[in-house]
């Protein structure tokens, strides 16, 4: 593994590390709800409210919390330059939108990647890349502060380090899941499966708000 590979993932582990304790802290206070069980993620009882964002999605368009409503959010964070996290992941989360189609139209997920990287990664960008996985995800950009803002909010944060020659990007692998109320209601940390994934979708596909 290369020192570059070494540093984003040791950033990627205490990230994932930090926020996997905040809310396994937070779910202990609140098991008084009856809540179903997860294979590979963190359910998050109650949900936490998404604070207001502007981003825009591969076409140019607004991307803001009305784009996560009235139905279910996969959503994970890189950027198109990655070299071996980025495609992996959506690669399985390709395999994961097609597992889930036997559902109802209204419960099955989108899929969102969201660009850490606003340097490079315009709508354009983002429209070539996600043509390699599945036509269907949506790909999210915008300024750099309004993505660092995004990414923080979430708990989620990434870093650009410069470089003697560019910049790096570190980001986390986590995958996160929004409920139909644009709430932020799972988190799903690095390593992951098409199965377990599956598995806990179908959970929470059938859950009650």
């Amino acid at each position: 593994m290369t020192t570059h590979r070494s540093r984003i993932l040791f950033v990627g582990i205490a990230i994932v590390a930090a926020i996997l304790g905040a809310l396994l802290a937070r779910n202990v206070l609140n098991r008084g709800a009856s809540a179903p069980a997860l294979a590979s993620g963190t359910l998050l009882r109650p949900s936490r409210p998404v604070s207001a964002f502007s981003l825009i999605d591969q076409n140019s368009a607004p991307f803001t919390n009305s784009a996560l409503q009235n139905q279910w959010t996969l959503m994970f964070f890189g950027f198109t330059n990655c070299g071996d996290i980025c495609p992996t992941t959506l690669t399985l989360l390709a395999s994961v939108a097609k597992s889930v189609a036997d559902l109802p139209s209204a419960q099955r997920p989108q899929v969102v990647f969201v660009s850490v990287d606003a340097n490079r990664d315009t709508p354009s960008a983002l429209q070539r890349y996600l043509r390699h996985f599945d036509s269907t995800f949506v790909g999210v950009t915008g300024t750099q502060p309004a993505l660092d803002a995004f990414t923080l909010s979430l708990g989620v944060p990434s870093a650009i380090r410069p470089l003697a020659s560019g910049y790096a990007v570190d980001h986390s692998a986590s995958i996160l899941a929004f409920n139909p109320q644009g709430e932020f209601q799972a988190l799903f940390s690095a390593p992951h499966t098409v199965d377990a994934l599956v598995k806990d979708y179908r959970v929470l596909a059938g859950m009650r708000p």
